[in-house]
């Protein structure tokens, strides 16, 4: 799994690049534990987090709770145990949030009209 961290308003947005399952376990595990939104609009994937060391905290969970199911251990020597896989992460650092906003097309302004046109429903 490979990770990209922008920043992005107040916290951080980190691109999910990925297997499909991989992604939604780890956008489940992010908005479980730390109420982090997930959006499908970027790569495979984004999870936004209010900062960076709540997303290596987020890394450190996503391996040390299943360790600590199969050990029957507390966090510290889950920790310990899956530092190799920590390791194994590749994150880069690159701010595509800016890209991202500036190549999206913007809205055209007078598209939408809150008028009766043709439709079945009532305001």
């Amino acid at each position: 799994m490979k990770y990209v961290v922008s920043s992005w308003g107040n916290g951080i947005s980190v691109a999910l690049i990925g297997p499909p399952e991989e992604v939604r376990s780890d956008a489940n595990l992010a908005h479980n534990l730390f109420n982090a939104s997930f959006k499908s609009d970027f790569m495979n994937g984004r999870i936004n987090f209010p900062g960076l060391r709540t997303f290596y905290r987020f890394l450190i969970y996503k391996h040390a709770l299943p360790y600590m199911d199969e050990c029957a251990c507390s966090l510290r020597p889950a920790m310990v145990g899956t530092k190799a896989e920590l390791k194994a992460h590749r994150i880069e650092k690159r701010n595509f949030m800016r890209e991202y906003q500036s190549s999206r097309s913007v809205y055209q302004i007078g598209s939408h009209n809150d008028g009766d046109f043709g439709y079945y429903y009532e305001d």
